[in-house]
């Protein structure tokens, strides 16, 4: 059955960037880096809900915030922690094997504009190699960090050891289910 509208209201042509957007995200990730652009916020959202994916696969509650905030989730541990998660996505490689994320600026769509990320904007970055399907969690606060493609057999084997590694470092050890090992090797 098909919705009928009032008089003289006709719904819209949907919009070529939309009949584009299915065909480009189709050939994911061998797209024109145009097209990576255009299309930037579609695969920001895959990211974040893949990060969604994992967390709650990992039994962790995790809420969307709202686009005007400077971080894209909160984490909710027992006793009323609130962790605040920044994603960011890769979709490609380097030639040296490695994936590397900049955090320089905020989008300029942002209500503060463009400028650099500030240590309080949040507590851990969640690094999501789209491509591969993985998520790093970190809490070591850096302007860029690089995951390995080595690493990536360990995230998929283990991907809580990233997420409770940062807990530790964020000094939740209690939050951490069966407890921390500080001698766990996060490349193993």
């Amino acid at each position: 059955m098909q919705q009928l509208y009032l008089p003289g209201i006709t719904m819209p042509s949907r919009p070529v960037e939309t009949r584009n957007a299915r065909e480009a995200l189709a050939s994911y990730p061998h797209m024109t880096t145009d097209d990576l652009c255009r299309h930037a916020k579609a695969l920001g959202i895959a990211a974040e809900l893949l990060v969604d994916s994992v967390l709650m696969r990992l039994g962790e509650r995790a809420y969307a915030t709202p686009e005007f905030e400077r971080h894209d989730r909160v984490l909710l541990l027992p006793r009323g922690v609130q962790v605040r998660i920044q994603v960011k996505a890769r979709h490609c490689r380097t030639d040296t094997g490695s994936y590397i994320f900049n955090l320089k600026q905020r989008s300029a769509r942002g209500a503060t504009g463009k400028g650099p990320y500030l240590p309080q904007d949040f507590d851990v970055l969640a690094m999501v190699i789209l491509t591969e399907g993985v998520v790093y969690f970190s809490a070591d606060w850096q302007n860029r960090h690089v995951i390995q493609a080595g690493e990536i057999p360990g995230l998929r084997r283990n991907p809580r050891m990233s997420l409770d590694a940062a807990l530790a470092r964020l000094g939740h050890t209690d939050a951490i289910p069966g407890g921390w090992d500080d001698d766990l090797d996060l490349a193993a």
